[in-house]
């Protein structure tokens, strides 16, 4: 059960250690301030910028989301639809770039959730 409420935190950019507040100034679909992060959770106060340059290895985490939605996204196109390899890319490319902002929060966050637990595990009842 913990481990589906810290994925549902991952993707939904929430805090790891309270899993309410927000990890983004604003929504994704607003291109105002699209990558600016809160500096701690408005909730509960964790710091998310544990160190300087930590978001480093998040671009990690972005190639191996964005390499595994490649072949994805590829398969798809060419087997799944039977599209030739150009249509296959063109659809890939475009999927790509619409969610690019998205991967690039995604990214960070799951950087984030392996370096903080929360301090209060839940206890099983």
């Amino acid at each position: 059960m913990a481990f589906i409420k810290s994925l549902k935190s991952i993707f939904s950019l929430r805090c790891p250690n309270c899993r309410e507040g927000k990890l983004f100034v604003s929504p994704v679909n607003q291109f105002k301030d699209l990558f600016e992060m809160n500096k701690s959770c408005p909730n509960c106060g964790q710091a998310f910028f544990l160190e300087v340059g930590f978001y480093w290895g998040a671009m990690y985490m972005a190639y191996s989301v964005n390499s595994a939605l490649c072949f994805i996204l590829f398969a798809i196109g060419f087997w799944g639809f039977g599209w030739t390899i150009g249509g296959s890319f063109v659809f890939l490319s475009i999927i790509l770039i619409l969610i690019s902002p998205y991967i690039f929060r995604l990214s960070r966050s799951i950087w984030l959730h392996i370096f903080v637990r929360p301090k209060i595990e839940e206890k099983n009842v």
